[in-house]
């Protein structure tokens, strides 16, 4: 009896350092789902798989927790980060510097026009004032001193704005560089949440596999994602301080979902062939 126990002792201890190294074990030949079919039924034939699969079932979930822990702390550690940073040390530095004497006023030719805009408009409202009342030349000279008034005026109503634009466009670049840097280093974590999706995909049938696919080919590369795209580079630059550009806009929307469905048949055409050919059948009669 105790040579038994320990040798499924063994075997167990074996079965679990196999599974931890699924998830960073690279494509052969013969897909992963075969050999572990096999496995399982091997196990089914000497009735060790009860225990086994017990075993399976809290290292998974173990694993699937822990993935979604690191996952959860990254985004607040980076939400975290993101307000110190912004308040403790990058606000008081951006404000001092951009408020010492300069000759740039605007950051980029939008608010200069829109400023321009403004002026014009308040310069015509005090000639028209001056006109109705008939001014002496004295008040022509205050009519000078009111325009120089409004023009400090609205510089000092874009000073702020200025400052929140760079702010927002510094710490949105550091924060992003920040949550990269904490995804890149816990890529063995988030290697076992990818094992564990791809296992949850490939156990569903060929209809709901199918379906899946083609319902995430179609919001990104369908007929409307255009607009989509649209939506979120417009935010995308908003986000970042920057002014949106149609022409960089209108080039990236009629590029990039060309690139991203190429991306898609290919992945198809390569890996989805070669692992389950019927789900490149149930995809097509889909789609059509």
């Amino acid at each position: 009896y105790q040579t038994e126990k320990n040798s499924i002792e063994n075997y167990l201890n074996l079965s679990i350092y196999r599974h931890r190294s699924v998830p960073y074990e690279s494509i052969s030949l013969i897909p992963r789902s075969v050999t572990r079919t096999l496995s399982k039924f091997k196990l089914e034939l000497t009735n060790k798989s009860t225990v086994l699969v017990q075993n399976e079932f809290d290292l998974a979930k173990n694993q699937a927790s822990v993935s979604l822990q690191y996952i959860w702390l990254s985004v607040l550690l980076s939400l975290f980060f993101r307000v110190a940073i912004k308040h403790w040390f990058l606000e008081p530095w951006i404000r001092r510097w951009w408020n010492i004497p300069q000759i740039q006023v605007f950051l980029n030719s939008l608010q200069e026009e829109k400023a321009l805009k403004q002026l014009r408009e308040g310069e015509a409202l005090l000639w028209l004032n001056d006109i109705i009342g008939n001014l002496s030349d004295r008040q022509f000279q205050n009519f000078d001193a009111a325009v120089c008034n409004e023009t400090t005026k609205l510089a000092m109503m874009y000073n702020k704005p200025n400052i929140q634009l760079i702010l927002q466009l510094v710490t949105n670049t550091i924060s992003l560089t920040f949550l990269v840097f904490l995804f890149l280093s816990g890529q063995k974590r988030l290697a076992v949440l990818n094992s564990r999706i791809q296992e949850s995909f490939y156990s569903l049938n060929d209809t709901m596999k199918a379906f899946f696919i083609l319902l995430l080919t179609d919001l990104c590369v369908g007929f409307h994602s255009p607009h989509g795209w649209e939506i979120l580079v417009v935010s995308f630059f908003k986000q970042f301080g920057l002014i949106p550009n149609k022409y960089v806009i209108s080039c990236f929307v009629s590029t990039f979902p060309v690139l991203l469905d190429t991306v898609f048949k290919y992945w198809i055409f390569r890996h989805l062939n070669r692992t389950s050919p019927s789900i490149v059948v149930t995809y097509h009669t889909m789609g059509e």
